[in-house]
């Protein structure tokens, strides 16, 4: 079973998270924060390749939209929050700063070319979480952690996120 994290993009509702944390499953289920029982989600667009999938659920619309910011406003140094659900703990918030910005890696047979790097706390379960600037902007999308080594994760860049997110919505009509 994964778990992982994701955050209300669009003002239909629509959901984003990372597509390695929906690829295996048969059914996602979403907890969302003020409802008690679980929500199916459907899968409505992926990019394995850029590791972005959006979903789709009955929520209440209109959910608190986050926006997603720009990677020219991100600067080595600043502050961040990352969201997510680390280990299954629902709800939770880590501080960090930017280290550094368009760092490549790979991870399986993916390929991450332009990451963000921060001290922000990341583990299992904060994938597809929003990494938020002080502004509360997303500047990125909570990815990977360093399997070698403590206080390095890394985030999807916000300038990505736009790109490929526009281009799934665009073949979604």
């Amino acid at each position: 079973m994964n778990i992982g994290t994701g955050f209300v993009f669009h003002p239909r509702g629509y959901i984003l998270t990372n597509e390695h944390v929906v690829s295996d499953g048969d059914r996602i289920m979403l907890r969302v924060f003020g409802k008690k029982d679980l929500v199916e989600a459907q899968v409505v667009g992926r990019n394995r390749a850029h590791d972005i999938a959006i979903l789709s659920a009955d929520i209440p619309i209109p959910s608190p939209i986050l926006k997603i910011g720009q990677g020219k406003d991100v600067h080595v140094g600043e502050w961040v929050l990352a969201i997510g659900s680390p280990l299954g703990l629902d709800n939770t918030v880590t501080v960090g700063i930017v280290s550094a910005k368009n760092r490549p890696l790979q991870i399986g047979d993916r390929e991450y070319p332009n990451l963000i790097q921060t001290d922000a706390a990341i583990n299992r379960g904060n994938s597809g979480g929003p990494l938020i600037n002080l502004r509360g902007e997303v500047v990125g999308m909570n990815t990977a952690v360093s399997q070698s080594s403590q206080g390095i994760g890394f985030a999807i860049s916000a300038d990505v996120l736009r790109k490929e997110v526009d281009h799934i919505l665009k073949n979604l009509n």
